[in-house]
């Protein structure tokens, strides 16, 4: 399995899951999706613990897949850069978090913007990783292991030079 669909089958059902957890904590009634979000930004030791969580994954995801092509690829490399980004505003300007987060959680078009980004984020990211699910495709083994460890190969006798 390449680097791109590995980090997809990784990203695309946690985005997925962000994106509906977010819509239905908006929809549902007595759940107070917003107030949550409040204490979130009003915690500063979760605002650093994301910053960290999210410069990590960004870093890994760029150092493992920075491929600039125009295909479904691209939208990991970009996520990985902003993830990266999100990790340094966070842990560099952890005091603006507030302010930025209220005008968001202000309006519930913002916070379903953001549902419906990481929705159609995951499911993109969903159907490309598991891509050999839909097409009914059996998946490819990896044959790294196989390699390495010399399993599969056939000896050939050598010829004695006279």
């Amino acid at each position: 399995m390449n680097t791109s669909k590995y980090i997809a089958r990784l990203m695309g059902p946690v985005l997925l899951i962000i994106g509906i957890g977010m819509a239905f904590g908006l929809m549902i009634e007595g759940s107070d999706y917003s107030s949550l979000m409040k204490e979130f930004m009003g915690n500063r030791a979760v605002i650093f613990l994301t910053g960290v969580l999210a410069l990590l994954a960004g870093v890994a995801i760029v150092n493992a897949h920075n491929v600039w092509v125009p295909d479904w690829r691209l939208i990991v490399t970009i996520l990985g850069w902003l993830f990266v980004l999100r990790g340094i505003m966070l842990l560099v300007f952890p005091a603006a978090v507030p302010g930025v987060g209220d005008h968001i959680v202000a309006s519930e078009r913002g916070v379903m913007a953001g549902a419906a980004v990481n929705f159609v984020l995951g499911a993109i990211l969903c159907i490309m990783g598991y891509e050999h699910l839909w097409a009914g495709k059996p998946r490819r083994r990896s044959t790294a292991g196989a390699r390495s460890s010399g399993a599969g190969r056939t000896k050939r006798p050598r010829r004695r030079r006279s």
